[in-house]
């Protein structure tokens, strides 16, 4: 069941891009603004703030896995599975994301390519080639586990409660969906966040290292050439370093190499992912 859920939702995610637009948690903000008004939850401790925040979203999750639980021949619980991860995976399709990229570069388009590398980095993208296109691999590698992997990940252990929080943390971190008044829960998520994502970090790294060079890929992660602090931090470099070092990397003199760097990349988050999928066919069995 939970091998076929995944696979499923994969697949919903690929061949129906309409739908990948109405996943989105922009409801945050309001439900953010809305905990303040009526429970003035910024008067809490942060952590009393944020198990006050994020306990209402688990519960009401939980009462509907319970309610689909078998239901109809297991067929409802099934597509609520479903359900669950395609509206947590994303919020949008990395694989067409990366098209677009590409196609920006085909036609020579600068503009429309600075404008596709920007979905997919979290940070300003340059507009030399060169290093644009590096910015954007590295950003794959660090894309791939936070909209798809760790949702898997977090899915297979506990269940639809568990993605869904996951998707929330990451929400709340990278998005501007809590009130100003909420600074030390914030502040708290990044940490919490920090150590919920080193474990699947850690199984997307050995993923990245079993789809391609698995030498520079395990002696860059020996390396320990981490300069971060915090934990959120440290799990964005470690996929960057270690997910650029597994692929057969060179320089970008021109669009030919440029393109090729990118499907590279590209070619090892798919890889990766028939690595996870083997490894949830495998717990399902065992499970």
């Amino acid at each position: 069941m939970i091998f076929l859920s995944i696979l499923i939702a994969l697949i919903l995610e690929r061949v129906t891009p309409q739908f990948v637009e109405i996943r989105n948690f922009r409801w945050l903000r309001d439900y953010s603004q809305w905990m303040v008004a009526v429970l003035h939850i910024e008067r809490f401790g942060a952590w009393m703030g944020l198990a006050v925040l994020i306990f209402p979203i688990m519960v009401v999750v939980w009462i509907m896995t319970g309610m689909f639980e078998n239901a109809l021949f297991g067929l409802f619980e099934l597509a609520f599975d479903v359900a669950v991860i395609f509206f947590c995976l994303g919020p949008k399709e990395l694989d067409s994301q990366v098209d677009g990229y590409l196609d920006a570069i085909e036609v020579g388009d600068t503009q429309q390519r600075f404008k596709a590398a920007s979905q997919l980095t979290t940070e300003a993208p340059s507009m030399e080639l060169p290093v644009q296109v590096i910015q954007v691999c590295k950003s794959i590698y660090v894309e791939a586990n936070s909209r798809v992997f760790a949702v898997l990940f977090w899915f297979v252990l506990f269940g639809p409660v568990a993605a869904i929080v996951y998707r929330v943390f990451e929400q709340f971190l990278t998005r501007n969906y809590l009130e100003n008044s909420l600074d030390s829960v914030k502040q708290l998520i990044k940490t919490v966040f920090g150590w919920i994502d080193w474990l699947p970090t850690r199984i997307t790294l050995f993923s990245y290292m079993v789809s391609g060079n698995f030498e520079e890929g395990l002696q860059i992660y020996r390396s320990g050439n981490v300069v971060a602090v915090d934990m959120v931090e440290q799990n964005k470099e470690l996929l960057q370093a270690v997910g650029y070092q597994s692929i057969a990397s060179h320089e970008v003199s021109d669009d030919s190499h440029a393109m090729d760097l990118i499907r590279k990349s590209r070619g090892l988050f798919l890889r990766s992912l028939v690595v996870w999928l083997l490894l949830v066919l495998f717990f399902s069995f065992v499970g």
